[in-house]
């Protein structure tokens, strides 16, 4: 069972590290969109069902018919696939004292895995939310990210999560290991 850390964050100790799971930030048109793809999914399979129960002649109209069901079984398993990932995809952080393993889950089924030696990680920094189209005058709380260097190479995680929860994330990563280049727990965004 993992315990609460800070907002969507949860966590728990283990015998040599931490694991922390940051579920997804759902956006406002996700919750909408996702209902709306399911009413249309399912009145497009009662019509199909319908078309392929009575009886109809061999005729074009048939075979586009059957066309369309083809095109519609498709978009039927491309929506429910990123139903799925929409709504159950997580990212999990894994930290011992050697290494940190970052891990993208979908329904608990680990799809992929990358792996840093701690000691090759530095830079550490969270990369506050920015404006987006569709957020228009505010900042998109989908946009903030944390971000590290391994060697020439900036790598990302962690989509989504606010300055509050990156904090308490980083606190408990300290504590497991220093890791060089910290840069601290301030975020505060310059204006000029």
């Amino acid at each position: 069972m993992l315990d609460m850390l800070e907002g969507r964050l949860r966590w728990k100790r283990t015998p040599d590290g931490i694991i922390v799971s940051i579920p997804p930030r759902h956006g406002t048109l996700t919750i909408l969109y996702g209902p709306l793809v399911g009413a249309c999914l399912l009145a497009a399979a009662i019509y199909y069902w319908h078309a392929l129960t009575t009886p109809h002649p061999e005729d074009t109209e048939h075979t586009l018919q059957l066309v369309a069901i083809g095109i519609y079984v498709l978009g039927f398993c491309f929506a429910v696939c990123w139903l799925i990932w929409a709504f159950t995809n997580e990212t999990v952080l894994i930290l011992n004292r050697n290494e940190m393993k970052i891990q993208r889950r979908v329904l608990g089924v680990e799809l992929a895995t990358r792996s840093f030696p701690n000691r090759q990680i530095r830079n550490f920094r969270f990369v506050p939310p920015t404006k987006t189209w569709a957020s228009r005058d505010a900042d998109d709380p989908k946009t903030g990210r944390i971000q590290f260097q391994v060697g020439s190479n900036t790598q990302i995680f962690g989509e989504g999560v606010s300055a509050a929860e990156s904090d308490a994330l980083f606190a408990q990563m300290q504590t497991v290991y220093r890791f060089p280049g910290y840069l601290g727990l301030s975020h505060q965004r310059i204006v000029i």
